[in-house]
C-alpha cells in the first residue's frame, strides 16, 4: 500500500506540473518536451541544450523543471542565442527570482517577452544560478523532443549529452513549417569484389496539399556532384520514384553519398516518406539489396550502437565485410569516434575522424580502419560518437553475393 501511495503521489506531482495553472503558457507551445520516469536530473548551470532548427518566429517562454539541493531564496538565469550556438548572437536573457521551499522539482518559467527568431536557426540556451546551493533539471523525455543536451556551453555546440531536455517552449508559429527528410546513404558506383551499387528512391506524399520539394546530394569529397539541387513537386497522395537516383535524377555516376529532400508544409509534422534501396547486381539479375527510410532531424545522434556487424579477416572470396558511414548535416565540423567491440564488450579498436559541415563519407572496412582487420566474426558491435549530432549508418556486404544490410 505504502509503494502505491508513492507512485500516485509521484504521478500527481508530474501531472500537476502540466497544469495550466502551475504557470505553462495557455497559447500552444513551439516546444513541448514532457518530463517522463524516471528521475534524471543534470546540473543547470553547467549543462546546456540547443534546439537544431527551432520552429517558431518568436520566443516567449521557457518553462523547464528545477529542484535545488537546499531549499531557500535564488536567482536563476536563461540565457538564450541563436545561429552560432553557444557562441552565436545573443537573443536574450530572462532572469527569474525564485523561493524554494523545498528540494521537490517544480516548474519555472523564465519569460523572455517576445523575440524575433531568424528563420530554422539553431536556439542555444545556457543557464546561470545565484543562491545557497546548485540547481538541476530534469533532463528526461522523449527520443522525439527536438532538444538536445551538451556536456557544456562551449561554441559552438559544445558535446553532445543526450536527446531531450523535459521543456516547455511559447513562441509564435509560422504560417508554414519547414522540413527535411535525409537519406544518409546512397550510390551509384562500383564496389570491391566487382559490385555496382545503385541506389533507387521512392517518394509520396500525405500532406493534404502539393509539396515542391527540393532535393540535393552531397557526395563524398574528391567527387563530382554534378549539377546541384533538383527541384520537382509531388501532388497530394501522389509519389515519384527514381531509379539509380543518384546517377539519373542527380547526374552523378561514380559518385556516392548524402541525400536530403526538402520542402515547406502548412503542417508542423513531417508529410513526406522516402525509402531506398541500395543493391548489386544491376537489375534483372537477383539481388535483394537493402532498405533505408528517409530520415527527420531528430534521428541525427551524438551516440549510435550498430550490432551484428561481421569480418572475415580481410579475405573476400567468402563471410562478410563492413563499411560505416556518417553525414554531418550540421553548418559545424563533427569529429567522430568509431569504437568497435566483441559481443562481450572486448575491444577490437577505436579510430576518430573529422568531418567537415554538410560532408559524407563512408569509411570502407571499418574493421581494418581501426587495426581488427584480421579479425572473423558476424557479431561485432560498433559505437558511433559524435560531439554534434550526425546521421550514421553500417553497411555489412556478403562478399560473395555482394548483397548488404544497411542499418
Amino acid at each position: 500500500m505504502l509503494k502505491t501511495t508513492r507512485s500516485l503521489l509521484y504521478v500527481g506531482l508530474v501531472a500537476a506540473l502540466f497544469l495550466p495553472g502551475a504557470g505553462l503558457a495557455d497559447t500552444p507551445p513551439v516546444i513541448d518536451c514532457p518530463w517522463y520516469s524516471p528521475r534524471t536530473t543534470d546540473n543547470f548551470a553547467v549543462r546546456g541544450f540547443y534546439v537544431p532548427s527551432y520552429p517558431g518566429t518568436t520566443l516567449k517562454t521557457a518553462t523547464l523543471y528545477l529542484s535545488p539541493s537546499v531549499a531557500g531564496t535564488y536567482t536563476l538565469t536563461l540565457t538564450a542565442r541563436q545561429n552560432g550556438g553557444f557562441g552565436g548572437a545573443l537573443l536574450g536573457t530572462a532572469t527569474t527570482p525564485i523561493n524554494f521551499s523545498g528540494t521537490s522539482p517544480v516548474p519555472v518559467v523564465f519569460n523572455f517577452g517576445t523575440v524575433n527568431v531568424a528563420a530554422s536557426g539553431a536556439l542555444a540556451f545556457r543557464g546561470a544560478v545565484t543562491g545557497p546551493g546548485t540547481v538541476n533539471m530534469e533532463v528526461i523525455s522523449s527520443g522525439s523532443c527536438l532538444v538536445l543536451e551538451t556536456e557544456g556551453t562551449d561554441a559552438p555546440l559544445s558535446t553532445f549529452r543526450r536527446q531531450g531536455v523535459a521543456i516547455r517552449i511559447t513562441g509564435d508559429l509560422p504560417s508554414t513549417f519547414p522540413h527535411s527528410v535525409t537519406v544518409p546513404a546512397a550510390a551509384s558506383i562500383h564496389g570491391a569484389n566487382n559490385a555496382f551499387f545503385h541506389t533507387d528512391l521512392w517518394i509520396y506524399n500525405f500532406d493534404a496539399g502539393p509539396l515542391d520539394v527540393t532535393a540535393t546530394f552531397y557526395c563524398y569529397a574528391g567527387q563530382d556532384c554534378a549539377s546541384g539541387p533538383k527541384t520537382f513537386s509531388i501532388d497530394p497522395g501522389a509519389g515519384k520514384s527514381y531509379s539509380d537516383v543518384v546517377g539519373t535524377l542527380f547526374g552523378a555516376p561514380e559518385t556516392a553519398g548524402a541525400i536530403v529532400l526538402k520542402y515547406s508544409s502548412t503542417s508542423s509534422s513531417n508529410t513526406l516518406k522516402a525509402l531506398s534501396r541500395t543493391y548489386s547486381p544491376s537489375l534483372p539479375n537477383p539481388t535483394n539489396g537493402a532498405g533505408m527510410p528517409g530520415q527527420a532531424l531528430t534521428a541525427a545522434s551524438g551516440r549510435s550502437t550498430f550490432v551484428g556487424l561481421g569480418n572475415n579477416g580481410g579475405d573476400r572470396s567468402a563471410g562478410f565485410r563492413t563499411n560505416a558511414g556518417v553525414f554531418n548535416s550540421f553548418a559545424y565540423a563533427a569529429t567522430v569516434t568509431f569504437t568497435l567491440t566483441t559481443v562481450s564488450g572486448a575491444l577490437l579498436g577505436t579510430v576518430t575522424q573529422s568531418w567537415a559541415s554538410l560532408e559524407a563519407r563512408q569509411v570502407n572496412d571499418i574493421f581494418a580502419t581501426v587495426g581488427a582487420g584480421g579479425v572473423v566474426t558476424t557479431d561485432a558491435i560498433l559505437t558511433v560518437t559524435s560531439d554534434i549530432p550526425v546521421f550514421s549508418y553500417v553497411t555489412v556486404i556478403d562478399n560473395q553475393t555482394q548483397d548488404s544490410v544497411i542499418q
